[in-house]
C-alpha cells in the first residue's frame, strides 16, 4: 500500500532539506511524496527538481502561485497513493510515521488516521505535544469533535483513505484556515476514524508572536471556510456541530481582541447562536461569547 505525502511549498527553500530528510528516514518503504511549488521566488523550484531528478519516489509539480489549497488538490490529483497524508514543508515526521499510519489502516479498517502532534521549536526543541486518547469512533462521532474543538481540523497530523478526499470540495481564495473546510468534508463522510495515542508530527512553532491583527484575519478566514464547509456539506455535519463549529471559531475571533466585527462575523453568530451548542464549549469560551451575543462585551480580549 502506497502512502502519499502531500507536501505544498512557496518560498521553502530553508526548509526543504529536513522536510525531505524526514520522509528518506521512514521505516515504511512504500511511499511517494508530491511537492508542489506554488509559485516560488526564491530557490525552491531548483532544489526540488534536483530531489526529483535523483528520487523516483518523489514527484515535483511547478505552478503559479495560487495559494495552499489549490496547491494541495493539485498534490492530491497527481498522486498515486491509497493513502494520503499531508505535510507542510517546514515540518517533519517521526520516523515510524507512516509504519504506524499504514498498521492501524490495516489493523482496523479505519477511513481516517489521527495522531497527536509536537510543537517543535526553531532550534529543534520540544515545546509541547498536543495528544489524543487512543480510540476508534465513529465518523459522526469524530464530526462532533472537529467541531467542539476536541479534535484539530488541520489536514496535516491524518492519514486518509484517498476516496474521501478525491470527492471533496476545495474552497479558493482564503488565506488561512482553507483546510478547515476539507477537513470537515471528508471526517463527515467517513465510517471510521482511529486517533492514536502517539505524535507522529513535528509542527515548527515559529517564535515571533503572532499579531492582533493577524490572529483577527486568520478568525474571518475561518468564518468563510465554516461557511463554505455548511454550503457544501451541512447535511452531513448536522446543524447542531454547525452552529457549534461557529460558536467555536467566534469564540477564537473575539480572544483575539476583534473590536469592530466584520458583517460576517454579526451574520454568523445571529443564525448560529444556540445555548446547546455554547454547553459543548468550555466555560470561559461559552462565557465570553453569551456576553458579546447578549452586551456586546468582548471581556476575551483583556483576558
Amino acid at each position: 500500500m502506497i502512502i502519499s505525502v502531500i507536501i505544498p511549498v512557496y518560498n521553502g527553500e530553508r526548509h526543504i532539506g529536513s522536510c525531505y530528510q524526514s520522509l528518506c528516514r521512514q521505516t515504511y518503504p512504500d511511499w511517494e511524496a508530491v511537492f508542489i511549488n506554488d509559485g516560488s521566488t526564491d530557490r525552491t523550484s531548483e532544489l526540488l527538481s534536483n530531489i526529483g531528478s535523483t528520487d523516483s519516489r518523489v514527484k515535483v509539480i511547478h505552478k503559479n502561485n495560487e495559494g495552499v489549497a489549490v496547491a494541495r488538490e493539485r498534490g492530491i490529483a497527481q498522486s498515486t497513493g491509497g493513502i494520503i497524508t499531508f505535510l507542510d514543508v517546514d515540518d517533519t515526521l517521526a520516523d515510524n510515521a507512516l509504519r504506524i499510519f499504514a498498521d492501524t489502516f490495516n489493523a482496523s479498517g479505519a477511513d481516517i488516521v489521527v495522531s497527536g502532534i509536537n510543537l517543535i521549536s526553531e532550534e529543534g526543541a520540544l515545546i509541547k505535544s498536543i495528544e489524543y486518547k487512543p480510540e476508534s469512533m465513529s465518523g459522526d462521532t469524530a464530526t462532533a469533535m472537529l467541531c467542539d474543538g476536541r479534535l484539530r481540523w488541520q489536514l496535516w497530523a491524518k492519514a486518509f483513505k484517498r476516496g474521501l478526499l478525491t470527492n471533496v470540495v476545495t474552497p479558493a481564495g482564503l488565506r488561512s484556515a482553507e483546510d478547515m473546510a476539507v477537513c470537515l468534508q471528508a471526517v463527515a463522510a467517513a465510517d471510521k476514524v482511529c486517533a492514536l495515542g502517539c505524535c507522529l508530527y513535528n509542527y515548527m512553532q515559529v517564535a515571533t508572536s503572532v499579531t492582533h491583527a493577524k490572529a483577527q484575519e486568520i478568525s474571518m478566514d475561518a468564518l468563510s471556510s465554516a461557511n463554505f464547509a455548511e454550503k457544501v456539506a451541512g447535511a452531513r455535519i448536522g446543524k447542531e456541530n454547525t452552529n457549534c463549529m461557529f460558536m467555536l471559531i467566534i469564540s477564537g475571533a473575539l480572544r483575539s481582541g476583534i473590536s469592530d466585527p466584520e458583517k460576517i462575523f454579526h451574520n454568523s453568530i445571529s443564525r448560529h447562536f444556540s445555548i446547546a451548542s455554547l454547553r459543548r464549549l468550555s466555560f470561559n469560551k461559552a462565557v465570553n461569547v453569551l456576553l458579546f451575543k447578549l452586551f456586546r462585551i468582548n471581556l476575551a480580549k483583556y483576558l
